[in-house]
């Protein structure tokens, strides 16, 4: 079935400046000025539904990535290492399957960040140079997570240098032609 929401929320937006709008006339700035909000967050939704689900398969590889990366700490607990074992299993598998069910990238990108979330804290309280190595491992892999945001966030105008952010296509183009095996 041919995803339409882009058109849904077109058609949203614009019933909203065209019927809504006027209906609530110049006595009310308030509503309309919330009316207009919400016509823009749509019109947002409605020029980023075709990447949404790169988007989300960006996210989880870099997780993955990153997850894989912190596999290697021997010094962090028992428990923050077990967590991110059964992440990983459940990321691996959701990774090889040719396209995943609805839902299962986002459930699998969550387990991912929790478990990444306890090594992080469980290497803080280990020792100095582990949490340091540690701390900057999530930075290093973190940097392609932020030019995506800034990408994916780029229309709404508030980057404050928006001449350096890389174009969204080009972010999730690479994506879409890598696996993570």
């Amino acid at each position: 079935m041919v995803n339409k929401s882009a058109n849904t929320f077109d058609a949203a937006a614009r019933s909203l400046r065209m019927t809504v709008t006027p209906a609530l006339g110049e006595s009310n700035s308030l509503a309309a000025e919330q009316v207009r909000v919400i016509a823009g967050v749509l019109d947002f939704y409605r020029d980023r539904a075709h990447h949404e689900y790169p988007r989300k398969q960006y996210e989880f590889r870099t997780y993955l990535a990153l997850a894989e990366r912190l596999s290697d700490h021997e010094k962090v607990d028992h428990a923050a290492r077990s967590l991110l074992a059964d992440a990983l299993a459940n990321a691996r598998r959701t990774d090889r399957l040719s396209v995943p069910e609805y839902g299962q990238l986002d459930r699998a990108t969550d387990e991912l960040t929790r478990a990444i979330a306890g090594i992080v804290r469980s290497a803080r309280t280990t020792d100095p140079t582990t949490g340091a190595e540690v701390s900057r491992i999530v930075l290093q892999h973190s940097r392609p997570l932020v030019e995506l945001q800034r990408s994916w966030f780029l229309p709404q105008g508030v980057d404050p240098d928006p001449h350096t952010v890389p174009p969204l296509r080009s972010l999730l183009g690479a994506e879409t032609a890598t696996r993570a095996h």
